[in-house]
């Protein structure tokens, strides 16, 4: 029997594909760049170690779902896997948390610590994201300056909508 936890996982999930794929990339900036927001639920999931590995498999469940709307042969999927492994270390590395933390809620991160967090998780995401779909290293500029742009995009969408859930968040 799944728990409440897992069960509200597997809606929002599928909820946050359909947004990232009819709303936010019909989103243009510049008639290039859109956000990518789908992100946010990996970067504000409540670590729990006993939940590690379900937290790895819903990661690359909701990358692939946006690979399958958006054929992109799964480097969402590798890009969210890649982030949600990072990013306790990314954490453990910014604070001054327990080196073995086994839960972390995120209002023991100070508001700069928060932020430094977040903009390192988007920008690892985007990095390996359009690297990957590029597969060019001639080309090594043109990624770096889109996924810079793109996250700051990204960045600015995903603190609005942290901004309205910051007490469901905690």
């Amino acid at each position: 029997m799944l728990n409440r936890y897992t069960l509200i996982n597997l809606i929002l999930i599928p909820i946050l594909i359909l947004v990232q794929v009819f709303v936010f990339n019909n989103i243009y900036f510049f008639h290039k760049y859109n956000p990518i927001i789908y992100i946010i639920w990996i970067i504000f999931y409540p670590y729990d170690k006993s939940h590690k590995y379900l937290f790895f498999i819903f990661s690359f469940l909701l990358g692939f779902g946006v690979d399958c709307f958006m054929d992109t042969g799964g480097v969402n999927a590798f890009s969210s896997v890649l982030i949600s492994y990072i990013r306790n270390t990314v954490i453990r590395y910014i604070s001054d948390l327990d080196r073995e933390m086994k839960l972390l809620n995120f209002s023991d991160l100070n508001f700069l610590q928060l932020l430094l967090y977040i903009v390192i998780i988007i920008l690892t995401h985007h990095l390996s994201l359009f690297i990957l779909e590029s597969f060019k290293i001639t080309m090594i500029l043109d990624v770096a300056e889109d996924a810079l742009i793109t996250s700051v995009f990204s960045f600015l969408f995903i603190m609005i909508i942290y901004a309205f859930f910051k007490n469901k968040i905690k």
